[in-house]
């Protein structure tokens, strides 16, 4: 009888992932983006703040992107490593409005289809590193 319940477990269990992953719950896009030194920003600016450079993430041609169906939340991560120097700041803004979200390196943010929103790596340091053209590793992970 265990064994049975434990099979009967085990099938659940792949079947809610299997559901999960049709159900477009969480979907991921990485990119290599190339860098571009322009300095801009300023101090009394929150998000981003004072910058060096930044990496635009695209959807194709477009700097937009639309969440998928059922999304409710985003996660967009520059896991770019080029060490301990090496410091950005993730922005995410939202289309409807320009609200904008931040943090160091990585930023959830709440999301719906109904919108679109542009994502951006923005490097605080002095470079190098990266070197002007050189690729940030970008994410976005939809939930």
């Amino acid at each position: 009888m265990t064994k049975k319940i434990k099979k009967n477990i085990g099938g659940i269990i792949a079947g809610l992932v299997l559901v999960g992953g049709a159900a477009g719950v969480a979907w991921a896009d990485v990119e290599g983006i190339p860098f571009t030194i322009r300095t801009g920003g300023s101090t009394n600016t929150p998000c981003p703040g004072a910058y060096s450079g930044y990496a635009k993430m695209t959807n194709g041609s477009a700097l937009w992107f639309t969440p998928p169906t059922n999304a409710s939340s985003g996660t967009f991560t520059d896991a770019s490593s080029f060490g301990t120097s090496y410091v950005s700041v993730a922005c995410v803004v939202r289309r409807n409005d320009l609200m904008a979200w931040c943090g160091t390196n990585t930023v959830t943010f709440p999301a719906t289809n109904s919108t679109q929103y542009a994502l951006t790596a923005y490097v605080k340091n002095t470079p190098p590193p990266p070197t002007n053209g050189q690729l940030l590793n970008l994410q976005v992970t939809w939930h």
